[in-house]
């Protein structure tokens, strides 16, 4: 099978803070691995963060002690430890409610052949947690950890669209709009109009904005208080999945609803046309 894989953005965010700063700087040197870069020696780690060699050999010292980087001592680069992921499954699969997102996006490439992804809003941008790929001869690969940029994926402006008007301004006062591809959208004020969109009806469609080829449409999951918990989306090459976005849009967007209001979240009477079930 052959994959196409969509790369992730990074984030090198250096800076200070009130914070105990060796955690700061532990994270910072965590965030230089990627799904692109997982394995990385101290002067690659050094070169990036811009700061001296020894301080870096020093904190991953420390770090290989306590599980969260390992050594290869052939080579003497970093990778990731174990450590982090068994924390970080903990924090996945403890929520219950990914479990039933889980089961509903992996039916969805199941019965459509497409990429299922489920995401989260983490740092201001669109982080995959979940991926379900089909068994197809050519596919497109996102695999868990993927991140980009809120703005140039439908995942991320699904989360952009429902923030508090205040957050969603700050949002765009803080980021920079680079353009990932030659069709990216970067206006803010044409941004600020798909949002509306996807307000109203309650699914976003991405066509060639993070990558060249692929598209993707995703739908929200609500929780009690009515704040985005998650996305569930489905992702495929642009040619195949466009023509067929209001139909992924309907089914994603029921998904959505319906686990929503499984989470104690009260559909709104407008919104109750796109779904099966009814709330008092």
């Amino acid at each position: 099978m052959t994959e196409v894989t969509m790369a992730s953005s990074r984030r090198r965010p250096l800076s200070r803070t009130p914070k105990v700063e060796s955690v700061i700087f532990a994270d910072q040197i965590l965030n230089c691995f990627s799904v692109d870069a997982p394995v990385l020696g101290v002067t690659q780690i050094a070169q990036i963060l811009g700061v001296p060699k020894a301080r870096v050999h020093r904190f991953l010292s420390t770090m290989e002690q306590i599980g969260y980087v390992r050594r290869d001592a052939a080579t003497d680069r970093y990778s990731l430890g174990m450590r982090l992921y068994g924390l970080g499954m903990l924090a996945v699969n403890g929520a219950s409610y990914l479990e039933r997102i889980s089961v509903k996006a992996q039916e969805f490439s199941e019965h459509f052949g497409y990429t299922a992804v489920v995401g989260i809003w983490a740092d201001n941008e669109f982080a995959a947690i979940r991926t379900f790929i089909p068994p197809r001869s050519l596919s497109v690969a996102i695999h868990t950890g993927f991140h980009s940029p809120a703005y140039v994926t439908a995942q991320g402006r699904v989360f952009l669209a429902f923030l508090p008007p205040e957050e969603l301004d700050h949002y765009f006062q803080a980021t920079e709009l680079r353009a990932l591809t030659t069709e990216t959208l970067t206006d803010p004020l044409a941004l600020r109009s798909e949002l509306d969109a996807i307000r109203e009806h309650l699914y976003a469609a991405a066509c060639n904005q993070a990558s060249l080829g692929v598209a993707a449409v995703a739908a929200p999951v609500f929780d009690i208080q009515g704040r985005v918990q998650a996305v569930i989306s489905l992702v495929w090459f642009t040619p195949e999945l466009v023509p067929r976005i209001a139909e992924l849009g309907t089914a994603l967007r029921q998904a959505g609803l319906e686990i929503s209001a499984e989470l104690g979240f009260r559909i709104p009477p407008a919104w109750q046309q796109w779904v099966g079930i009814k709330t008092q």
